[in-house]
């Protein structure tokens, strides 16, 4: 029979489980630290070599990335020209545009109408002028017709005057009964009256009536 083993020899038998846990614990902490320094020395060299697939890789996973969406475009302002007009007011003043074109237009063709008018007028005046020199010509010349026959008449009043009335009553018999009523009226009554009483009596019946309506007063206004 075996004798009982010593206390030492109990603690030694009851160290040695524990001695090879303890190394085996410390032969797994060595083993994974190698690994993680290989990983993250590994995890530095990725960056390098590929940026995306690193960053893809150590991003934490997240669900399907969203499209950019375009940019909203801003609210336009209503439109306006480069003046800062509205349409309201762009088409006020088009109205106005339009109303001042036809007012020039019509200022145009009035300004024409009155040079037409002014030269029509100033036409018309020098026609009166020639007129009146016209006018101032015949009445000279009627004056001088009126003078060179008003001093013949004297010239056969006188003639007919120094007649015998039955020689001169047969002349007056001829003429016209107008001319024939000038001399008459010329002609002094003692002259005039022997050579009518030896006239045919219409005849100077028809001398008489004419010289009563010449002497005959105008009737009143």
């Amino acid at each position: 029979m075996k004798p009982f083993a010593s206390p030492r020899e109990i603690r030694g038998v009851r160290l040695l489980p524990v001695l090879a846990i303890v190394g085996a614990l410390a032969l797994a902490l060595r083993l994974g630290g190698i690994a993680g320094f290989g990983a993250a020395a590994q995890a530095q060299r990725a960056p390098l070599a590929d940026p995306p697939t690193a960053v893809l890789a150590a991003a934490p996973a997240a669900g399907p990335a969203k499209a950019a969406e375009p940019p909203k475009p801003e609210p336009r302002p209503a439109p306006e020209d480069d003046a800062g007009f509205t349409p309201a007011e762009l088409e006020l003043l088009q109205g106005l545009a339009q109303r001042r074109a036809a007012l020039e237009q019509q200022a145009e063709e009035l300004a024409r109408r009155e040079a037409l008018l002014k030269a029509a007028e100033q036409s018309i005046d020098k026609k009166l002028a020639e007129l009146k020199q016209l006018q101032a010509a015949v009445e000279a010349t009627l004056r001088k017709n009126d003078d060179e026959d008003s001093a013949r008449k004297k010239s056969l009043v006188r003639m007919f005057e120094s007649m015998k009335p039955p020689e001169a009553a047969r002349i007056f018999e001829q003429m016209d009964l107008g001319q024939l009523v000038d001399l008459v009226e010329r002609m002094k009554e003692r002259s005039a009256a022997p050579i009518l009483a030896q006239m045919h009596p219409v005849r100077a019946r028809q001398v008489a009536a004419e010289l009563a309506k010449r002497r005959q007063p105008p009737a009143p206004g």
